[in-house]
């Protein structure tokens, strides 16, 4: 064989060898073991790559293990897709903590089970594949898809069948779907976002019910069956796949990457930034008021974006799980309801009371141990009535943008009873000291202005003065030149 041939021989074998090399699948029998550290640490974080994409496409998807400290003084271990250093998927993350010198292991069983251990066999994440078939675990480096493959490469599982917080271009679900985000500094409540045949919505869970703070529904009311992402944004499809209704961006930053709930409940359609190396918002379907928790429980968002305390409107919710005494009548004597006057809320209730007046709305509110806060909107057609939520919490709260959209709004807190002509006289004092302070301010800008009036006056005339003195002056001392020409009379 010539030297070229030889040359060209060795350079198809590494292309050809290229892609196995640089991201191998993951196959029946491999172990992929992380040492944890040796003593809890608070706040550590660590992800190794298992899979990574290859070519030279940026920014590119990655398989890892991550490990991170939970709250119970061990740590956490997960599977997880990274697109450049944003994690776009991740195994469900049991409760279960690994001890410190333990390890957090993923493996492919000879069963085809994928799962992740703590090196004593304590299984922790598993996919539910055993004994299906799959041989090998591959990570699609075009849609950041991870899928178990049989021997034929059909698909036995994907991650894209169960989303985790973002959908991804080249993702199709059947709905009814949903995914859900835990907030970063609230354990309890969570946020979802669900796919349903009639709209989409994002909502936050507390307790045992639900509220929506965001919806986006078909202009045509046509049933939706199926959701597709791709570089222009979601598309909602009928039954026969014709598009329904779209998330789309707001301005064009290049190709969507991803769909993201954030563990902040916002909801936006983000691009990659080549020149920053990072993702930007090229659409967000909510402001800052807009989000649930965006001034937590004990504020208002106001019309600037910022929060506002209960209190300084005169208001102090009432808080704890029960909002009512053990020894409480049915009247609910323990509480009152106040009425926040320009406030109402950004949440829906799942399952509002129609029919009803403000001051039935406000007791029933009174009288539920589990009720925080309720908002009624009145009803144009019926006098007097109107529709009422209850709410377990006073999350949501904010300013009423513009007069239209308060009226017919009445937003209404539990309080502890006692508290209220508490807040009332606190609001009365802080009312009374601005009316005083500006009393004084006034009283002293009065004075200000008369003064410097005066002082302009004084040297106005001082100025007149000395003038009229220089000109007598010199009268007298050319009152011999009157032939030269000059008129004395002028003096």
């Amino acid at each position: 064989m010539s030297p070229g041939c030889t040359w060209g021989a060795l350079l198809l074998a590494a292309l050809l060898l290229q892609p196995a090399l640089s991201s191998p699948d993951f196959r029946v029998g491999a172990r992929f073991a992380v040492r944890l550290p040796g003593a809890y640490q608070p706040g550590f974080a660590q992800r190794t790559t298992v899979l990574e994409a290859a070519g030279k496409r940026e920014p590119r998807f990655a398989a890892a293990v991550s490990v991170e400290a939970g709250t119970g003084g061990g740590y956490l271990c997960s599977l997880v897709v990274l697109l450049a250093n944003v994690t776009v998927w991740a195994s469900d993350r049991s409760d279960q903590e690994f001890a410190a010198r333990a390890v957090c292991q993923l493996e492919l069983t000879e069963d085809g089970q994928l799962r992740l251990t703590d090196g004593a066999r304590a299984v922790v994440w598993w996919s539910g594949t055993a004994g299906q078939g799959a041989k090998a675990l591959h990570l699609d480096s075009k849609t950041g898809n991870l899928r178990l493959l049989d021997d034929k490469k059909h698909t036995v599982w994907q991650s894209f069948d169960k989303p985790t917080g973002k959908l991804l271009p080249g993702q199709w679900l059947r709905l009814p779907s949903y995914f859900t985000v835990s907030p970063a500094k609230i354990s309890s409540p969570f946020y979802s976002l669900e796919l349903d045949g009639d709209k989409i919505a994002a909502y936050i869970y507390f307790g045992e019910r639900k509220y929506s703070y965001w919806e986006l529904t078909p202009s045509s009311n046509q049933a939706m069956a199926f959701a597709g992402m791709d570089e222009s944004g979601l598309t909602m499809y009928d039954g026969r796949r014709r598009p329904v209704a779209k998330i789309s961006p707001a301005v064009n930053k290049g190709p969507v990457r991803f769909l993201a709930l954030g563990d902040d409940g916002s909801l936006g359609l983000y691009a990659y930034d080549s020149r920053h190396g990072n993702f930007t918002p090229s659409y967000e379907a909510l402001a800052f008021c807009d989000l649930p928790l965006s001034c937590g429980v004990l504020a208002v968002c106001s019309l600037s974006g910022s929060c506002r305390d209960f209190a300084a409107r005169g208001v102090r919710p009432a808080q704890g799980g029960t909002l009512c005494n053990a020894t409480a009548t049915s009247s609910g004597d323990a509480h009152d309801m106040v009425e926040v006057r320009g406030v109402t809320t950004v949440l829906r209730a799942d399952s509002p009371v129609t029919n009803v007046t403000v001051q039935q709305c406000a007791d029933q509110c009174l009288r539920d141990c589990s009720c925080a806060a309720a908002l009624h909107v009145k009803d144009d057609g019926v006098a007097g009535s109107g529709v009422c939520s209850h709410y377990e919490l006073t999350a949501g709260a904010r300013e009423v943008i513009g007069g239209g959209e308060g009226q017919g709004h009445s937003y209404w807190v539990k309080v502890v009873k006692g508290s209220k002509s508490n807040c009332r006289e606190d609001e009365e004092d802080y009312n009374a000291k601005n009316e005083a302070l500006t009393k004084i301010l006034i009283i002293f800008g009065v004075v200000d202005v008369i003064g410097l009036l005066l002082f302009g006056g004084l040297c106005t005339y001082f100025v007149c003065l000395r003038g009229r003195t220089a000109d007598e002056h010199v009268c007298e001392e050319d009152g011999e030149a009157e032939a030269a020409g000059r008129d004395r009379s002028q003096c």
